[in-house]
């Protein structure tokens, strides 16, 4: 039976907080007016579901190395395989933001105020990162990094003023060393006098390739005592047919 407790511990805990399997996906700042919509997408590439309210999502801007504000605590429950989109957007109201009128659905969070434009860096980081914590790893601990830490992203290879990024498929979290490698660029002004329709056809908020394949189904919370019956009794009749033998 020490197995089977082993293996029924292991299905409880599973990975609901691990830093290991959120990455940041995707990240966008589109050409409608005030430079809209702009958004970070962050994707779970594990196999179990994660607990965002542990990561906090914060943003250096030019050339600086400390944030301007507390990191975004996140919410919800992302499961294996989805993604979660963060819109940055001063008129960021459910049903009648920029971001909605692009892709006709909302952002997973509203964010009021566009913080982030084609040269800042995106930090997200596991706790709540405060705005005083620095950004190279001994606040709270960094999980991933898009943009090099102080580094103004104007003329870099990473740079999406006007344009996109998406995160190539088997990338994992960064740690906060990041690798241009890693990433599919726009390029500077791609988007520059985009329609609507180019800018979905540019960009995928709430889809991302991570090239792993996330289980097709998860067991529902309530049936996890039934598996654990199960697992139970047959525990019991080995011992019994082996005591028998």
């Amino acid at each position: 039976m020490r197995q089977t407790t082993l293996f029924a511990f292991a299905l409880l805990t599973g990975s609901m907080l691990s830093a290991q399997d959120l990455i940041i996906s995707e990240v966008v700042d589109a050409t409608q007016t005030g430079g809209l919509p702009k958004f970070v997408e962050l994707t779970n590439i594990g196999n179990t579901p994660i607990d965002l309210s542990g990561f906090s999502l914060g943003n250096q801007n030019n050339a600086d190395t400390e944030m301007g504000n507390d990191a975004l605590v996140l919410s919800g429950i992302l499961a294996a395989g989805d993604s979660h989109v963060v819109s940055y957007e001063n008129s960021n109201t459910p049903g009648s933001s920029t971001f909605f009128t692009v892709y006709g659905f909302d952002a997973d969070d509203l964010t009021p105020g566009s913080f982030i434009n084609g040269d800042d860096r995106i930090i997200l980081f596991q706790g709540a990162a405060l705005a005083t914590d620095p950004c190279d790893g001994t606040g709270a601990p960094i999980v991933d990094m898009f943009g090099e830490d102080g580094v103004d992203g104007s003329g870099t290879a990473w740079e999406y003023m006007d344009s996109w990024a998406v995160r190539n498929p088997l990338s994992s979290p960064n740690g906060g060393v990041f690798n241009a490698a890693e990433w599919t660029f726009g390029g500077a002004n791609a988007l520059d006098g985009a329609s609507i329709a180019d800018i979905v056809n540019a960009t995928s908020p709430g889809t991302h390739d991570a090239g792993i394949t996330a289980p097709t189904s998860v067991p529902a919370a309530g049936t996890w005592s039934m598996i654990l019956m199960a697992l139970g009794l047959a525990g019991t009749a080995f011992l019994t047919i082996r005591k028998r033998i």
